[in-house]
Parts: structure tokens; sequence; C-alpha cells
């Protein structure tokens, strides 16, 4: 969502509270990206690449505007990804994870075989330099829905929960935490640097 106007750009993240904030917000919006997926999680790079010169082309320069993002922990981002792809309707899918314990997710994670895409990339240059200006924890959404909402000059929204997944108990020993956090290292960083 482009608020270029309103000194910023909220980069959408997926699987950290980007829809919810979409439907309060969108209609503020100057810019809105809804589909494809990769316009609406566009990352920092492809945005400063792609959509910041066209916005300093039409009277926004880099320098008038921040842009934001929700940053979710690692392992909780990884247990909605499960969650969320068990839905009923994504049965007979190749990313079904209905029929996968936590556990068995995990090592598929690990692994490679299910690429879920990395915080870390979404928020850094090809160096690994974190280049989106203000990053908020994804349990921290009211912090960011108050700061969007004084932008804006408006009161802050009443946030109720939208692209729910089903209820799955994402329980995880030691040892997949452990193999979990390791694969997760970089993501961890940024997380640890987000308010």
């Amino acid at each position: 969502m482009c608020f270029a106007d309103r000194g910023f750009v909220f980069l959408s993240m997926p699987k950290a509270g980007s829809t919810v904030l979409q439907k309060h917000f969108a209609r503020h919006a100057m810019i809105l990206f809804r589909q494809p997926p990769g316009m609406k999680h566009m990352s920092a790079v492809t945005f400063e690449t792609v959509l910041g010169p066209w916005l300093e082309r039409y009277g926004h320069p880099r320098g008038s505007y921040e842009t934001m993002c929700l940053v979710r922990h690692p392992l909780d981002r990884a247990v909605s990804w499960w969650k969320y792809r068990s839905r009923p309707e994504a049965q007979g899918q190749p990313n079904w994870t209905g029929d996968l314990s936590f556990a068995q997710f995990a090592d598929r994670l690990v692994s490679g075989e299910v690429p879920l895409g990395s915080s870390a990339n979404f928020v850094t240059d090809a160096e690994g330099t974190v280049i989106v200006d203000r990053m908020y924890r994804y349990e921290h959404l009211d912090t960011a829905t108050a700061w969007m909402s004084e932008q804006l000059g408006i009161s802050a929204p009443v946030l109720e929960p939208t692209n729910v997944s089903p209820a799955r108990q994402g329980e995880m020993d030691a040892g997949t935490r452990a193999r979990l956090e390791q694969h997760f290292a970089r993501d961890l960083e940024v997380y640890e640097h987000a308010q």
C-alpha cells in the first residue's frame, strides 16, 4: 500500500498481518496492489528498483517518504504457513499440509523441500543490509497501526482478525526448534532489530 503523499509506503510481508491492515487502510492508499501475490508482497529491493523510481518520476522523491513493514518471528511464521496450507480448500494442492505434523513440515523446510521465502530477503539488499526504514514486530501490530493512523490523520481502527488459519497445535520439541532457529538465523536477526 503506497501512501507516499502522506509520508510512507507499507510493504506487505507474507503471513505478517498485511491483510488485516489492508482491510482498514486500503481506502486511504494512493496505490494499492492486491493481486498477483508477487505484486502485493513486493520485497524492499523490488520496491526500490521498480516502484521507487516510478514514484519519483511522478513527484514523490525517495527522501520524501519512509518504507515500513511488519516482521513476524520466523518460527511463528512457519507455524502460520503450516496451518494456512492445511485449509480444507487447499487439499489436493502440492503444498497442502493437512496430512503433515508440524515436525514433518519443519523437516521439509530445513531440507529446502518447502521454500517459504525469507523475512531477511524481503527487507535486505544483495549485501544483506536492511533497507526498510521502519520495521514493527507482528505482535506490535497496534503500535504499527497507531503510527500509520497518525501519518494519515485518522483515528486508529479496531483490528479484527482476517485470513485466519485453521486451529492446529504447532508444537515443537527442542530439536525441531533448534533446527528451525539455525535455518532461520538471518530472519531471527532481522526480527530482533524490529520495533
